[in-house]
């Protein structure tokens, strides 16, 4: 499905229902609106963690602008700050009131966003694998995650190094999903998250203008004391690329935030570690009502 919003057609789709039936009476379930990460990617790998919060709320998946099914309008248009006006208005096109928001690494990223630049549309906000910066800086004597070189072999991590370092093409990215995706996964679980990373495209041209355009200049810690929003932090054990340290500098900074880690997943806990996952979201769900 597609809405026309601001003069963009962003692609979504919808699963579960509004109403749910108990004891003879329809009742509203919330409304999550997740938002994937990337930037670059598309919503696809969010639904096999995510499709079981159908049961407890509405789930409205949304592929970002000029990412996934949605319309690629010019790059100067793909801002962070925009994504997070096309999430309003898509709420508002589909008559969302007070949404949970679900944003994972880079969707957490355009969450914080709308939380700051829309205050009054969530009543909560759920960051899974996300920080708040991109900048030095943020460390705080915790523990930190294995770094990458030493789960991987010296192919692999060069494959990484290659992209971070902008060198970003058709070729390059494929290379890296292939043998550097599954390592952001935890150990034990490096084949579901190979598994998951198949439903999900790349877009080039998003990546490039991310790592060049955006990625250099974010910063928001200086800005989290203004989100007045009820937040859940969530952040694997072993994910390296937005470690449990960028979470614990959201959950200091967010008036209302709570974290919560997951000892055995690395970047994609709601797939490494379903059950608790789904545990943790219906408890913060509930506190919400």
């Amino acid at each position: 499905m597609f809405a026309e919003i601001n003069g963009t057609r962003i692609f979504f789709d919808i699963e579960g229902t509004g109403l749910a039936s108990s004891d003879g009476e329809l009742t509203a379930k919330p409304t999550l609106v997740a938002l994937h990460g990337g930037p670059g990617f598309d919503h696809g790998y969010l639904r096999p963690g995510l499709s079981a919060l159908s049961e407890i709320a509405q789930v409205v998946y949304v592929d970002l602008r000029g990412q996934g099914r949605s319309d690629r309008p010019s790059l100067e248009t793909c801002t962070l700050e925009q994504m997070a006006d096309d999430i309003a208005g898509l709420c508002l096109f589909l008559g969302i009131e007070k949404p949970v928001l679900f944003g994972h690494s880079a969707g957490g990223f355009v969450s914080m966003h709308i939380a700051l630049r829309h205050p009054h549309l969530p009543k909560g906000m759920i960051l899974s694998g996300s920080s708040a910066s991109m900048k030095p800086g943020q460390e705080d004597g915790g523990e930190h995650p294995p770094p990458l070189a030493s789960r991987a072999s010296s192919d692999v991590v060069e494959t990484a190094a290659r992209v971070f370092a902008g060198d970003i093409t058709e070729e390059s990215v494929a290379a890296f999903l292939r043998k550097v995706g599954p390592f952001y996964g935890g150990p034990a679980h490096m084949q579901i998250v190979s598994e998951i990373l198949r439903l999900t495209t790349a877009n080039i041209d998003i990546m490039k203008h991310f790592m060049v355009s955006i990625g250099p200049r974010y910063d928001l810690l200086a800005d989290l004391c203004r989100i007045d929003v009820p937040t859940l932090v969530m952040v694997g054990r072993y994910d390296w690329i937005c470690p449990p340290r960028a979470s614990r500098a959201i959950a200091r900074g967010i008036p209302e935030a709570r974290i919560i880690q997951f000892e055995n997943s690395g970047h994609f806990l709601f797939s490494e570690e379903p059950n608790e996952f789904l545990y943790r979201t219906r408890l913060f769900l509930d506190s919400l009502r």
